[in-house]
Formats: structure tokens, sequence, C-alpha cells
């Protein structure tokens, strides 16, 4: 019997599949959910590789982080360009973001490992990697504009991701960032922040983002000197020794658009195929989330 199909677990997928009214099957490539959310544990410290934090406007989506048990607060964050702190409100969780997407599944069976190869849109069909074929009614695609491409063949709607190499430093007990986060004024080094910005009672970890050029310089670069690097440029942003006992890279093929592409917060690209994610509107939390809430209220009507 076709169904309707999403594909992708990110943020923008969850808010589809908790507001959705309907039965919905879930196929996503990685084994875990979250996307671009992503957290990972070491002993007992949590890197988290995507996103530290959401702000948001919308009621909608402060009753949704609610919810899932993120915690709003007002944070300071260096901004080293103005030479100042910034108080910013922001939302947190304190066992990663990646459990904000979570919420969204919950009670809902997810086909981890399945990447789709193909859409068939005159017999209404995706192909899995191992061989799987699958009929859909409706096809909703939570992906990476550039992976859309892909599928689907051509999209009217242009759009450009930069990489971002993110890596995570484990710091020994005694040994402290500073500060909470910090916006270098420094084409190598885009984000600094210390995992005080989300828990304050797990081992300390630092996370470093770099730069897009230093990114897409560094990308296939080994895991050594890519640590390497990152570890020179955090020392020149504290003056204390800071003692690593463990590092960790993740490398974000598709981490950030910076153009507002379209007025609608999700794309209709045929009778049968939609398209939703921040790259439609805007590159945050919020709007990848009202991506997928939007469309999930215009098809339950």
């Amino acid at each position: 019997m076709s169904a309707t199909i999403l594909i992708g677990t990110g943020i923008s997928a969850s808010a589809f599949s908790h507001h959705f009214k309907g039965d919905v099957e879930i196929y996503e490539k990685a084994s875990r959910v979250g996307g671009r959310l992503c957290a990972r544990n070491y002993k007992e410290f949590i890197i988290q590789f995507g996103a530290q934090y959401a702000t948001s406007s919308n009621l909608v989506f402060d009753d949704y982080l609610i919810k899932t048990g993120a915690i709003n607060h007002t944070a300071s964050i260096y901004i080293e360009e103005k030479n100042t702190y910034e108080d910013k409100n922001i939302w947190t969780h304190e066992e990663g973001m990646q459990f904000i997407a979570d919420y969204g599944f919950i009670n809902k069976k997810i086909n981890f490992n399945s990447e789709v190869i193909k859409i068939n849109q005159k017999n209404k069909t995706i192909n899995l990697s191992d061989g799987t074929i699958v009929d859909y009614n409706k096809l909703i695609l939570s992906i990476p504009h550039p992976q859309a491409i892909n599928l689907l063949g051509e999209l009217d709607y242009e759009c450009s991701f930069e990489p971002c190499l993110a890596i995570g430093f484990c710091l020994e007990k005694g040994s402290s960032f500073e500060l909470n986060a910090i916006k270098p004024n420094n084409k190598a080094i885009s984000w600094i922040a210390s995992s005080r910005l989300f828990n304050k009672q797990i081992p300390e970890s630092v996370l470093i983002h770099l730069g897009p050029e230093s990114s897409k310089e560094m990308y296939h670069k080994d895991k050594e000197t890519i640590i390497n690097f990152a570890k020179e440029e955090l020392h020149n942003f504290t003056s204390s020794n800071l003692n690593i006992i463990y590092a960790e890279i993740f490398k974000w093929k598709y981490a950030l658009t910076n153009k507002k592409m379209n007025e609608e917060r999700y794309i209709k690209y045929s009778d049968s195929i939609y398209l939703i994610g921040d790259w439609i509107k805007g590159p945050r939390i919020e709007n990848a989330f009202l991506s997928g809430y939007s469309l999930a209220m215009d098809l339950n009507r």
C-alpha cells in the first residue's frame, strides 16, 4: 500500500513527524536521528559537533522545545570583532541537541541505514541502497539541497552549502576554558564553545568549528593534522594551559547555507513530492522546524 514517506531525521523531519496526523514511513541513511543536531559521548563527556543551541521567536517552536526538555536561559557570548560580551536568549538541552530531534520520533519506527539512491517519479517509488523498492503516495525530502538535486535531477532553487569541520576536545579535571562561547573574528575559526553552555554538571569539553575556508582546505586532511591545527588555534584564545585527554572530529559536508532562498517554508516540487529544511527559508534551527511543521499542518487540512 502506498504511504507517506519521510526521508531524513533532522529537525525539519522531526517537526513534520510530530505534527503530521497520518501514518508515515521514515528512512534515514545514518544510524541515528538528528541530522546536524549531533552529539557524541565519550565516557562522561558530551561533545556536540553540530548546533549547541537554538533560538526561537515562535510560540509553536517554544512549546515544542519545552516538551523536549530543553531549557531556556541567557548565555553570555564573547564577540571578538566588537570586543564585547552579548547576552543571548537561547534554548539548550543538557543531554545534547539531538534530543530535540528525538522527541518528534517518539513511538515512530525509523528504518536506519536506509539510503535512498533513486526516485522514480513516474511509478512513485523509491529505491534503497539494499535493493528494496518502496511505493509512496507522498514523498517528503528532509535532506540538503545538493542531495535533493542528485535524487530529483533538477530543482528550480539555487542554493550553496559550505562545509564545516568540528573538533571536540575533552579536558582533564581542573583544566577549563575561560569563556562559555566565543565568536572569533578569525577566518580560521568560526566558533568556540565550552560544554558549560548547555551542561555545567558534566566534565568539560570544548568544541571548535573551523571557518568555511579552513574547512575546505583541511577537509581531506588526516584526523591528526586537523586536530593539531584546531589545537593550535584554540590556544590563541586562552591564557590557560588546557590539558586535553581526548579529541575527536566530525566532518560536515553540508553545514551552512547563507542564503534566504524562498518566501515559503517548504517547496512543493510536484503533487506528490515536497522538500523541507533550513536551506529553504534560512539557516536556523527554528526555520528548519517551521519548515516541517508548516508542511505537516497544510497536509493535515
